[in-house]
């Protein structure tokens, strides 16, 4: 019996986990960016998110599942390449995740050394990070970005993390909604403004300084070639838009409503005309 077919099998009994589980995690961890989209996807990613909260494994088990998700083969596999099928891998990986923080903020596994590790690879990745895409419709959901919002979002609400780690959150989920090479259409931006909410409620930033760094959208120095600039600034406003509607619908921060509507109004005065 294949991976695929095992992993069918235990989905129809409800995600019951065997008496191999961590070997068959190491074998998922090793067709985690498979090109099978029903096996990334629907099985792999859906099993990882049943068994790891839901406390299938060990907390040694853990431990050794950690590294591999964050190894050169997983979260960091050719970080430099755009395009290519090895964001299925990176971006599958970086998913893994919230799985882990989740599981920790339940009853806490991890070591202040670990989430700094986590930390720090996730940071890098983001920074790194050229492939776009969002939907493949040959090979499914690549949704690197999206997947790496998830994570930050996650982190933002670790304790460990102080004021510095909060201030990088937002300079990575500033420099990838400023990008020029594509215009985000797949729920990208809502997945950082969820990133954005987080860090906001640790309450650790001066209202002062989140102002600024909303105004800093508008403020971006501008692409000289005209697609690259439209891609530029329809993603800025996409995102200022998402945060907009968050922040005032939930209550989060009301106060910078009007910081990001005239932020909006500089990015494109015809938006309000």
């Amino acid at each position: 019996m294949n991976l695929k077919e095992k992993l069918i099998l235990i989905k129809a009994n409800g995600y019951q986990a065997p008496s191999d589980t961590f070997q068959l995690i190491q074998e998922m961890m090793n067709n985690i960016g498979s090109l099978d989209a029903q096996l990334r996807d629907e099985l792999i990613y859906t099993t990882l998110s049943n068994w790891i909260p839901g406390n299938a494994l060990t907390v040694n088990e853990l431990e050794q599942l950690l590294p591999v998700v964050l190894d050169k083969n997983h979260l960091l596999f050719r970080l430099d390449e755009i395009n290519t099928d090895s964001v299925f891998t990176r971006s599958f990986s970086m998913l893994v995740i919230p799985l882990l923080l989740m599981r920790h903020r339940a009853s806490p596994f991890l070591s202040r050394e670990h989430i700094h590790q986590i930390k720090e690879k996730v940071f890098y990745n983001i920074h790194k990070e050229r492939d776009y895409r969002g939907y493949d419709e040959e090979k499914g959901w690549a949704h690197a970005i999206a997947h790496a919002a998830d994570a930050l979002d996650d982190l933002a609400q670790c304790p460990e993390l102080d004021k510095k780690d909060l201030l990088t959150i937002l300079d990575l989920v500033y420099e990838k909604m400023t990008v020029t090479d594509r215009v985000y259409s797949d729920g990208e931006d809502e997945r950082m403004v969820k990133s954005v909410i987080s860090v906001l409620n640790r309450k650790i930033l001066s209202q002062t300084y989140v102002e600024k760094w909303i105004q800093s959208f508008g403020d971006v120095e501008k692409n000289p070639e005209f697609l690259h600039a439209f891609k530029q600034k329809n993603n800025i406003k996409n995102f200022l838009k998402s945060l907009y509607f968050r922040v005032k619908f939930h209550k989060v921060d009301a106060e910078l409503c009007p910081t990001i509507e005239h932020t909006l109004y500089k990015v494109e005065q015809v938006y309000y005309s």
